[in-house]
């Protein structure tokens, strides 16, 4: 593909406080081979310079209250302001590892049009710590893979797996199936890939369209991250039906005692038990949570 802007093409990042390297960001989107002709930022209340940063850069800012974010509703917001065929989703600490990011994720949806969402490579920064560096390796191999509702038996939950920090949606098919959960927790981004596959489309890892993006986690966000996903799996317990939950944390524990040990690196087998230990408590703490908070809205609304 020349270098062009391309008319077609929206970028849409959610900002609270970006900070210095927002700008990094805003740049590298403009030396890309396709440029967007659109990039809007959906702001929720930054006291940092997020907002004059980017007014600068010429994007559209969209202003919310704080406490009307959530995952699905603010890209939804974003969403109803694009125009054109495709739009890219991106996190505000997602940086493009090249110049052919955008090209790449555009490149498989153009050659084949039942593709609903391509979503790139996450790759380390350079100086994350090896479980950063083990958690992107895991999740975003080097190989592109398309997938589609007959790999449920063989990818498990990886099959929905997708991810807003690096994702293009073909907004066609975006708007036909409702875009986002409203109000969803967490992880708005796999429900709709598994709505995209389970209505016949297919979803594309592209390993070519990368950007830097990980981050250290200390054990009481990692706890509330994954207390947040029990929650959302307890509100969505049809996608377990198809994708088998339990065999991708053993997977990735089975992987990563093998990498480390490899490596000659034994105190990062214990951080990596002490960690599975706390992400499955959380989780399962938050599921039964969901399920209590549920159960007491119910009879409350019963009651009366």
């Amino acid at each position: 593909m020349p270098e062009s802007t391309v008319n077609t093409i929206a970028v849409l990042i959610p900002t609270l406080n970006a900070g210095e390297s927002f700008q990094h960001l805003l740049c590298c989107l403009q030396q890309q081979t396709l440029k967007p002709a659109q990039v809007i930022i959906i702001d929720s209340v930054s006291t940092d310079k997020t907002t004059e940063i980017a007014e600068k850069q010429n994007c559209k800012v969209i202003k919310i209250n704080r406490s009307d974010f959530d995952h699905g509703t603010t890209r939804n917001l974003a969403a109803a302001k694009a125009t054109g065929e495709f739009i890219i989703f991106l996190t505000q600490d997602a940086i493009p590892a090249d110049e052919n990011m955008i090209e790449e994720l555009i490149r498989p949806m153009q050659a084949d049009p039942n593709i609903a969402v391509c979503y790139g490579r996450q790759l380390h920064r350079p100086d994350a710590k090896p479980l950063e560096h083990f958690a992107r390796e895991f999740n975003y191999p080097e190989k592109s893979l398309l997938k589609t509702k007959n790999d449920t038996e063989t990818l498990g939950i990886k099959t929905f797996f997708c991810s807003n920090s690096c994702a293009a949606y073909r907004r066609s098919i975006f708007e036909k199936l409702g875009g986002f959960k409203n109000n969803v927790i967490t992880n708005e981004d796999m429900l709709f890939a598994a709505k995209a596959i389970l209505n016949g489309y297919s979803v594309y890892y592209s390993a070519a369209a990368k950007v830097y993006h990980s981050h250290p986690h200390s054990l009481p966000q990692t706890f509330k991250r994954y207390f947040n996903i029990g929650r959302f799996f307890a509100d969505n317990r049809w996608l377990i039906k198809y994708a088998r939950l339990g065999n991708y944390g053993g997977e990735m524990l089975k992987t990563g005692i093998k990498t480390f040990w490899k490596e000659r690196k034994p105190q990062y087998i214990v951080m990596l038990l002490i960690e599975f230990v706390i992400k499955a408590v959380a989780y399962k703490t938050g599921w039964y949570y969901q399920l209590l908070s549920s159960t007491y809205l119910q009879a409350k609304c019963l009651k009366f």
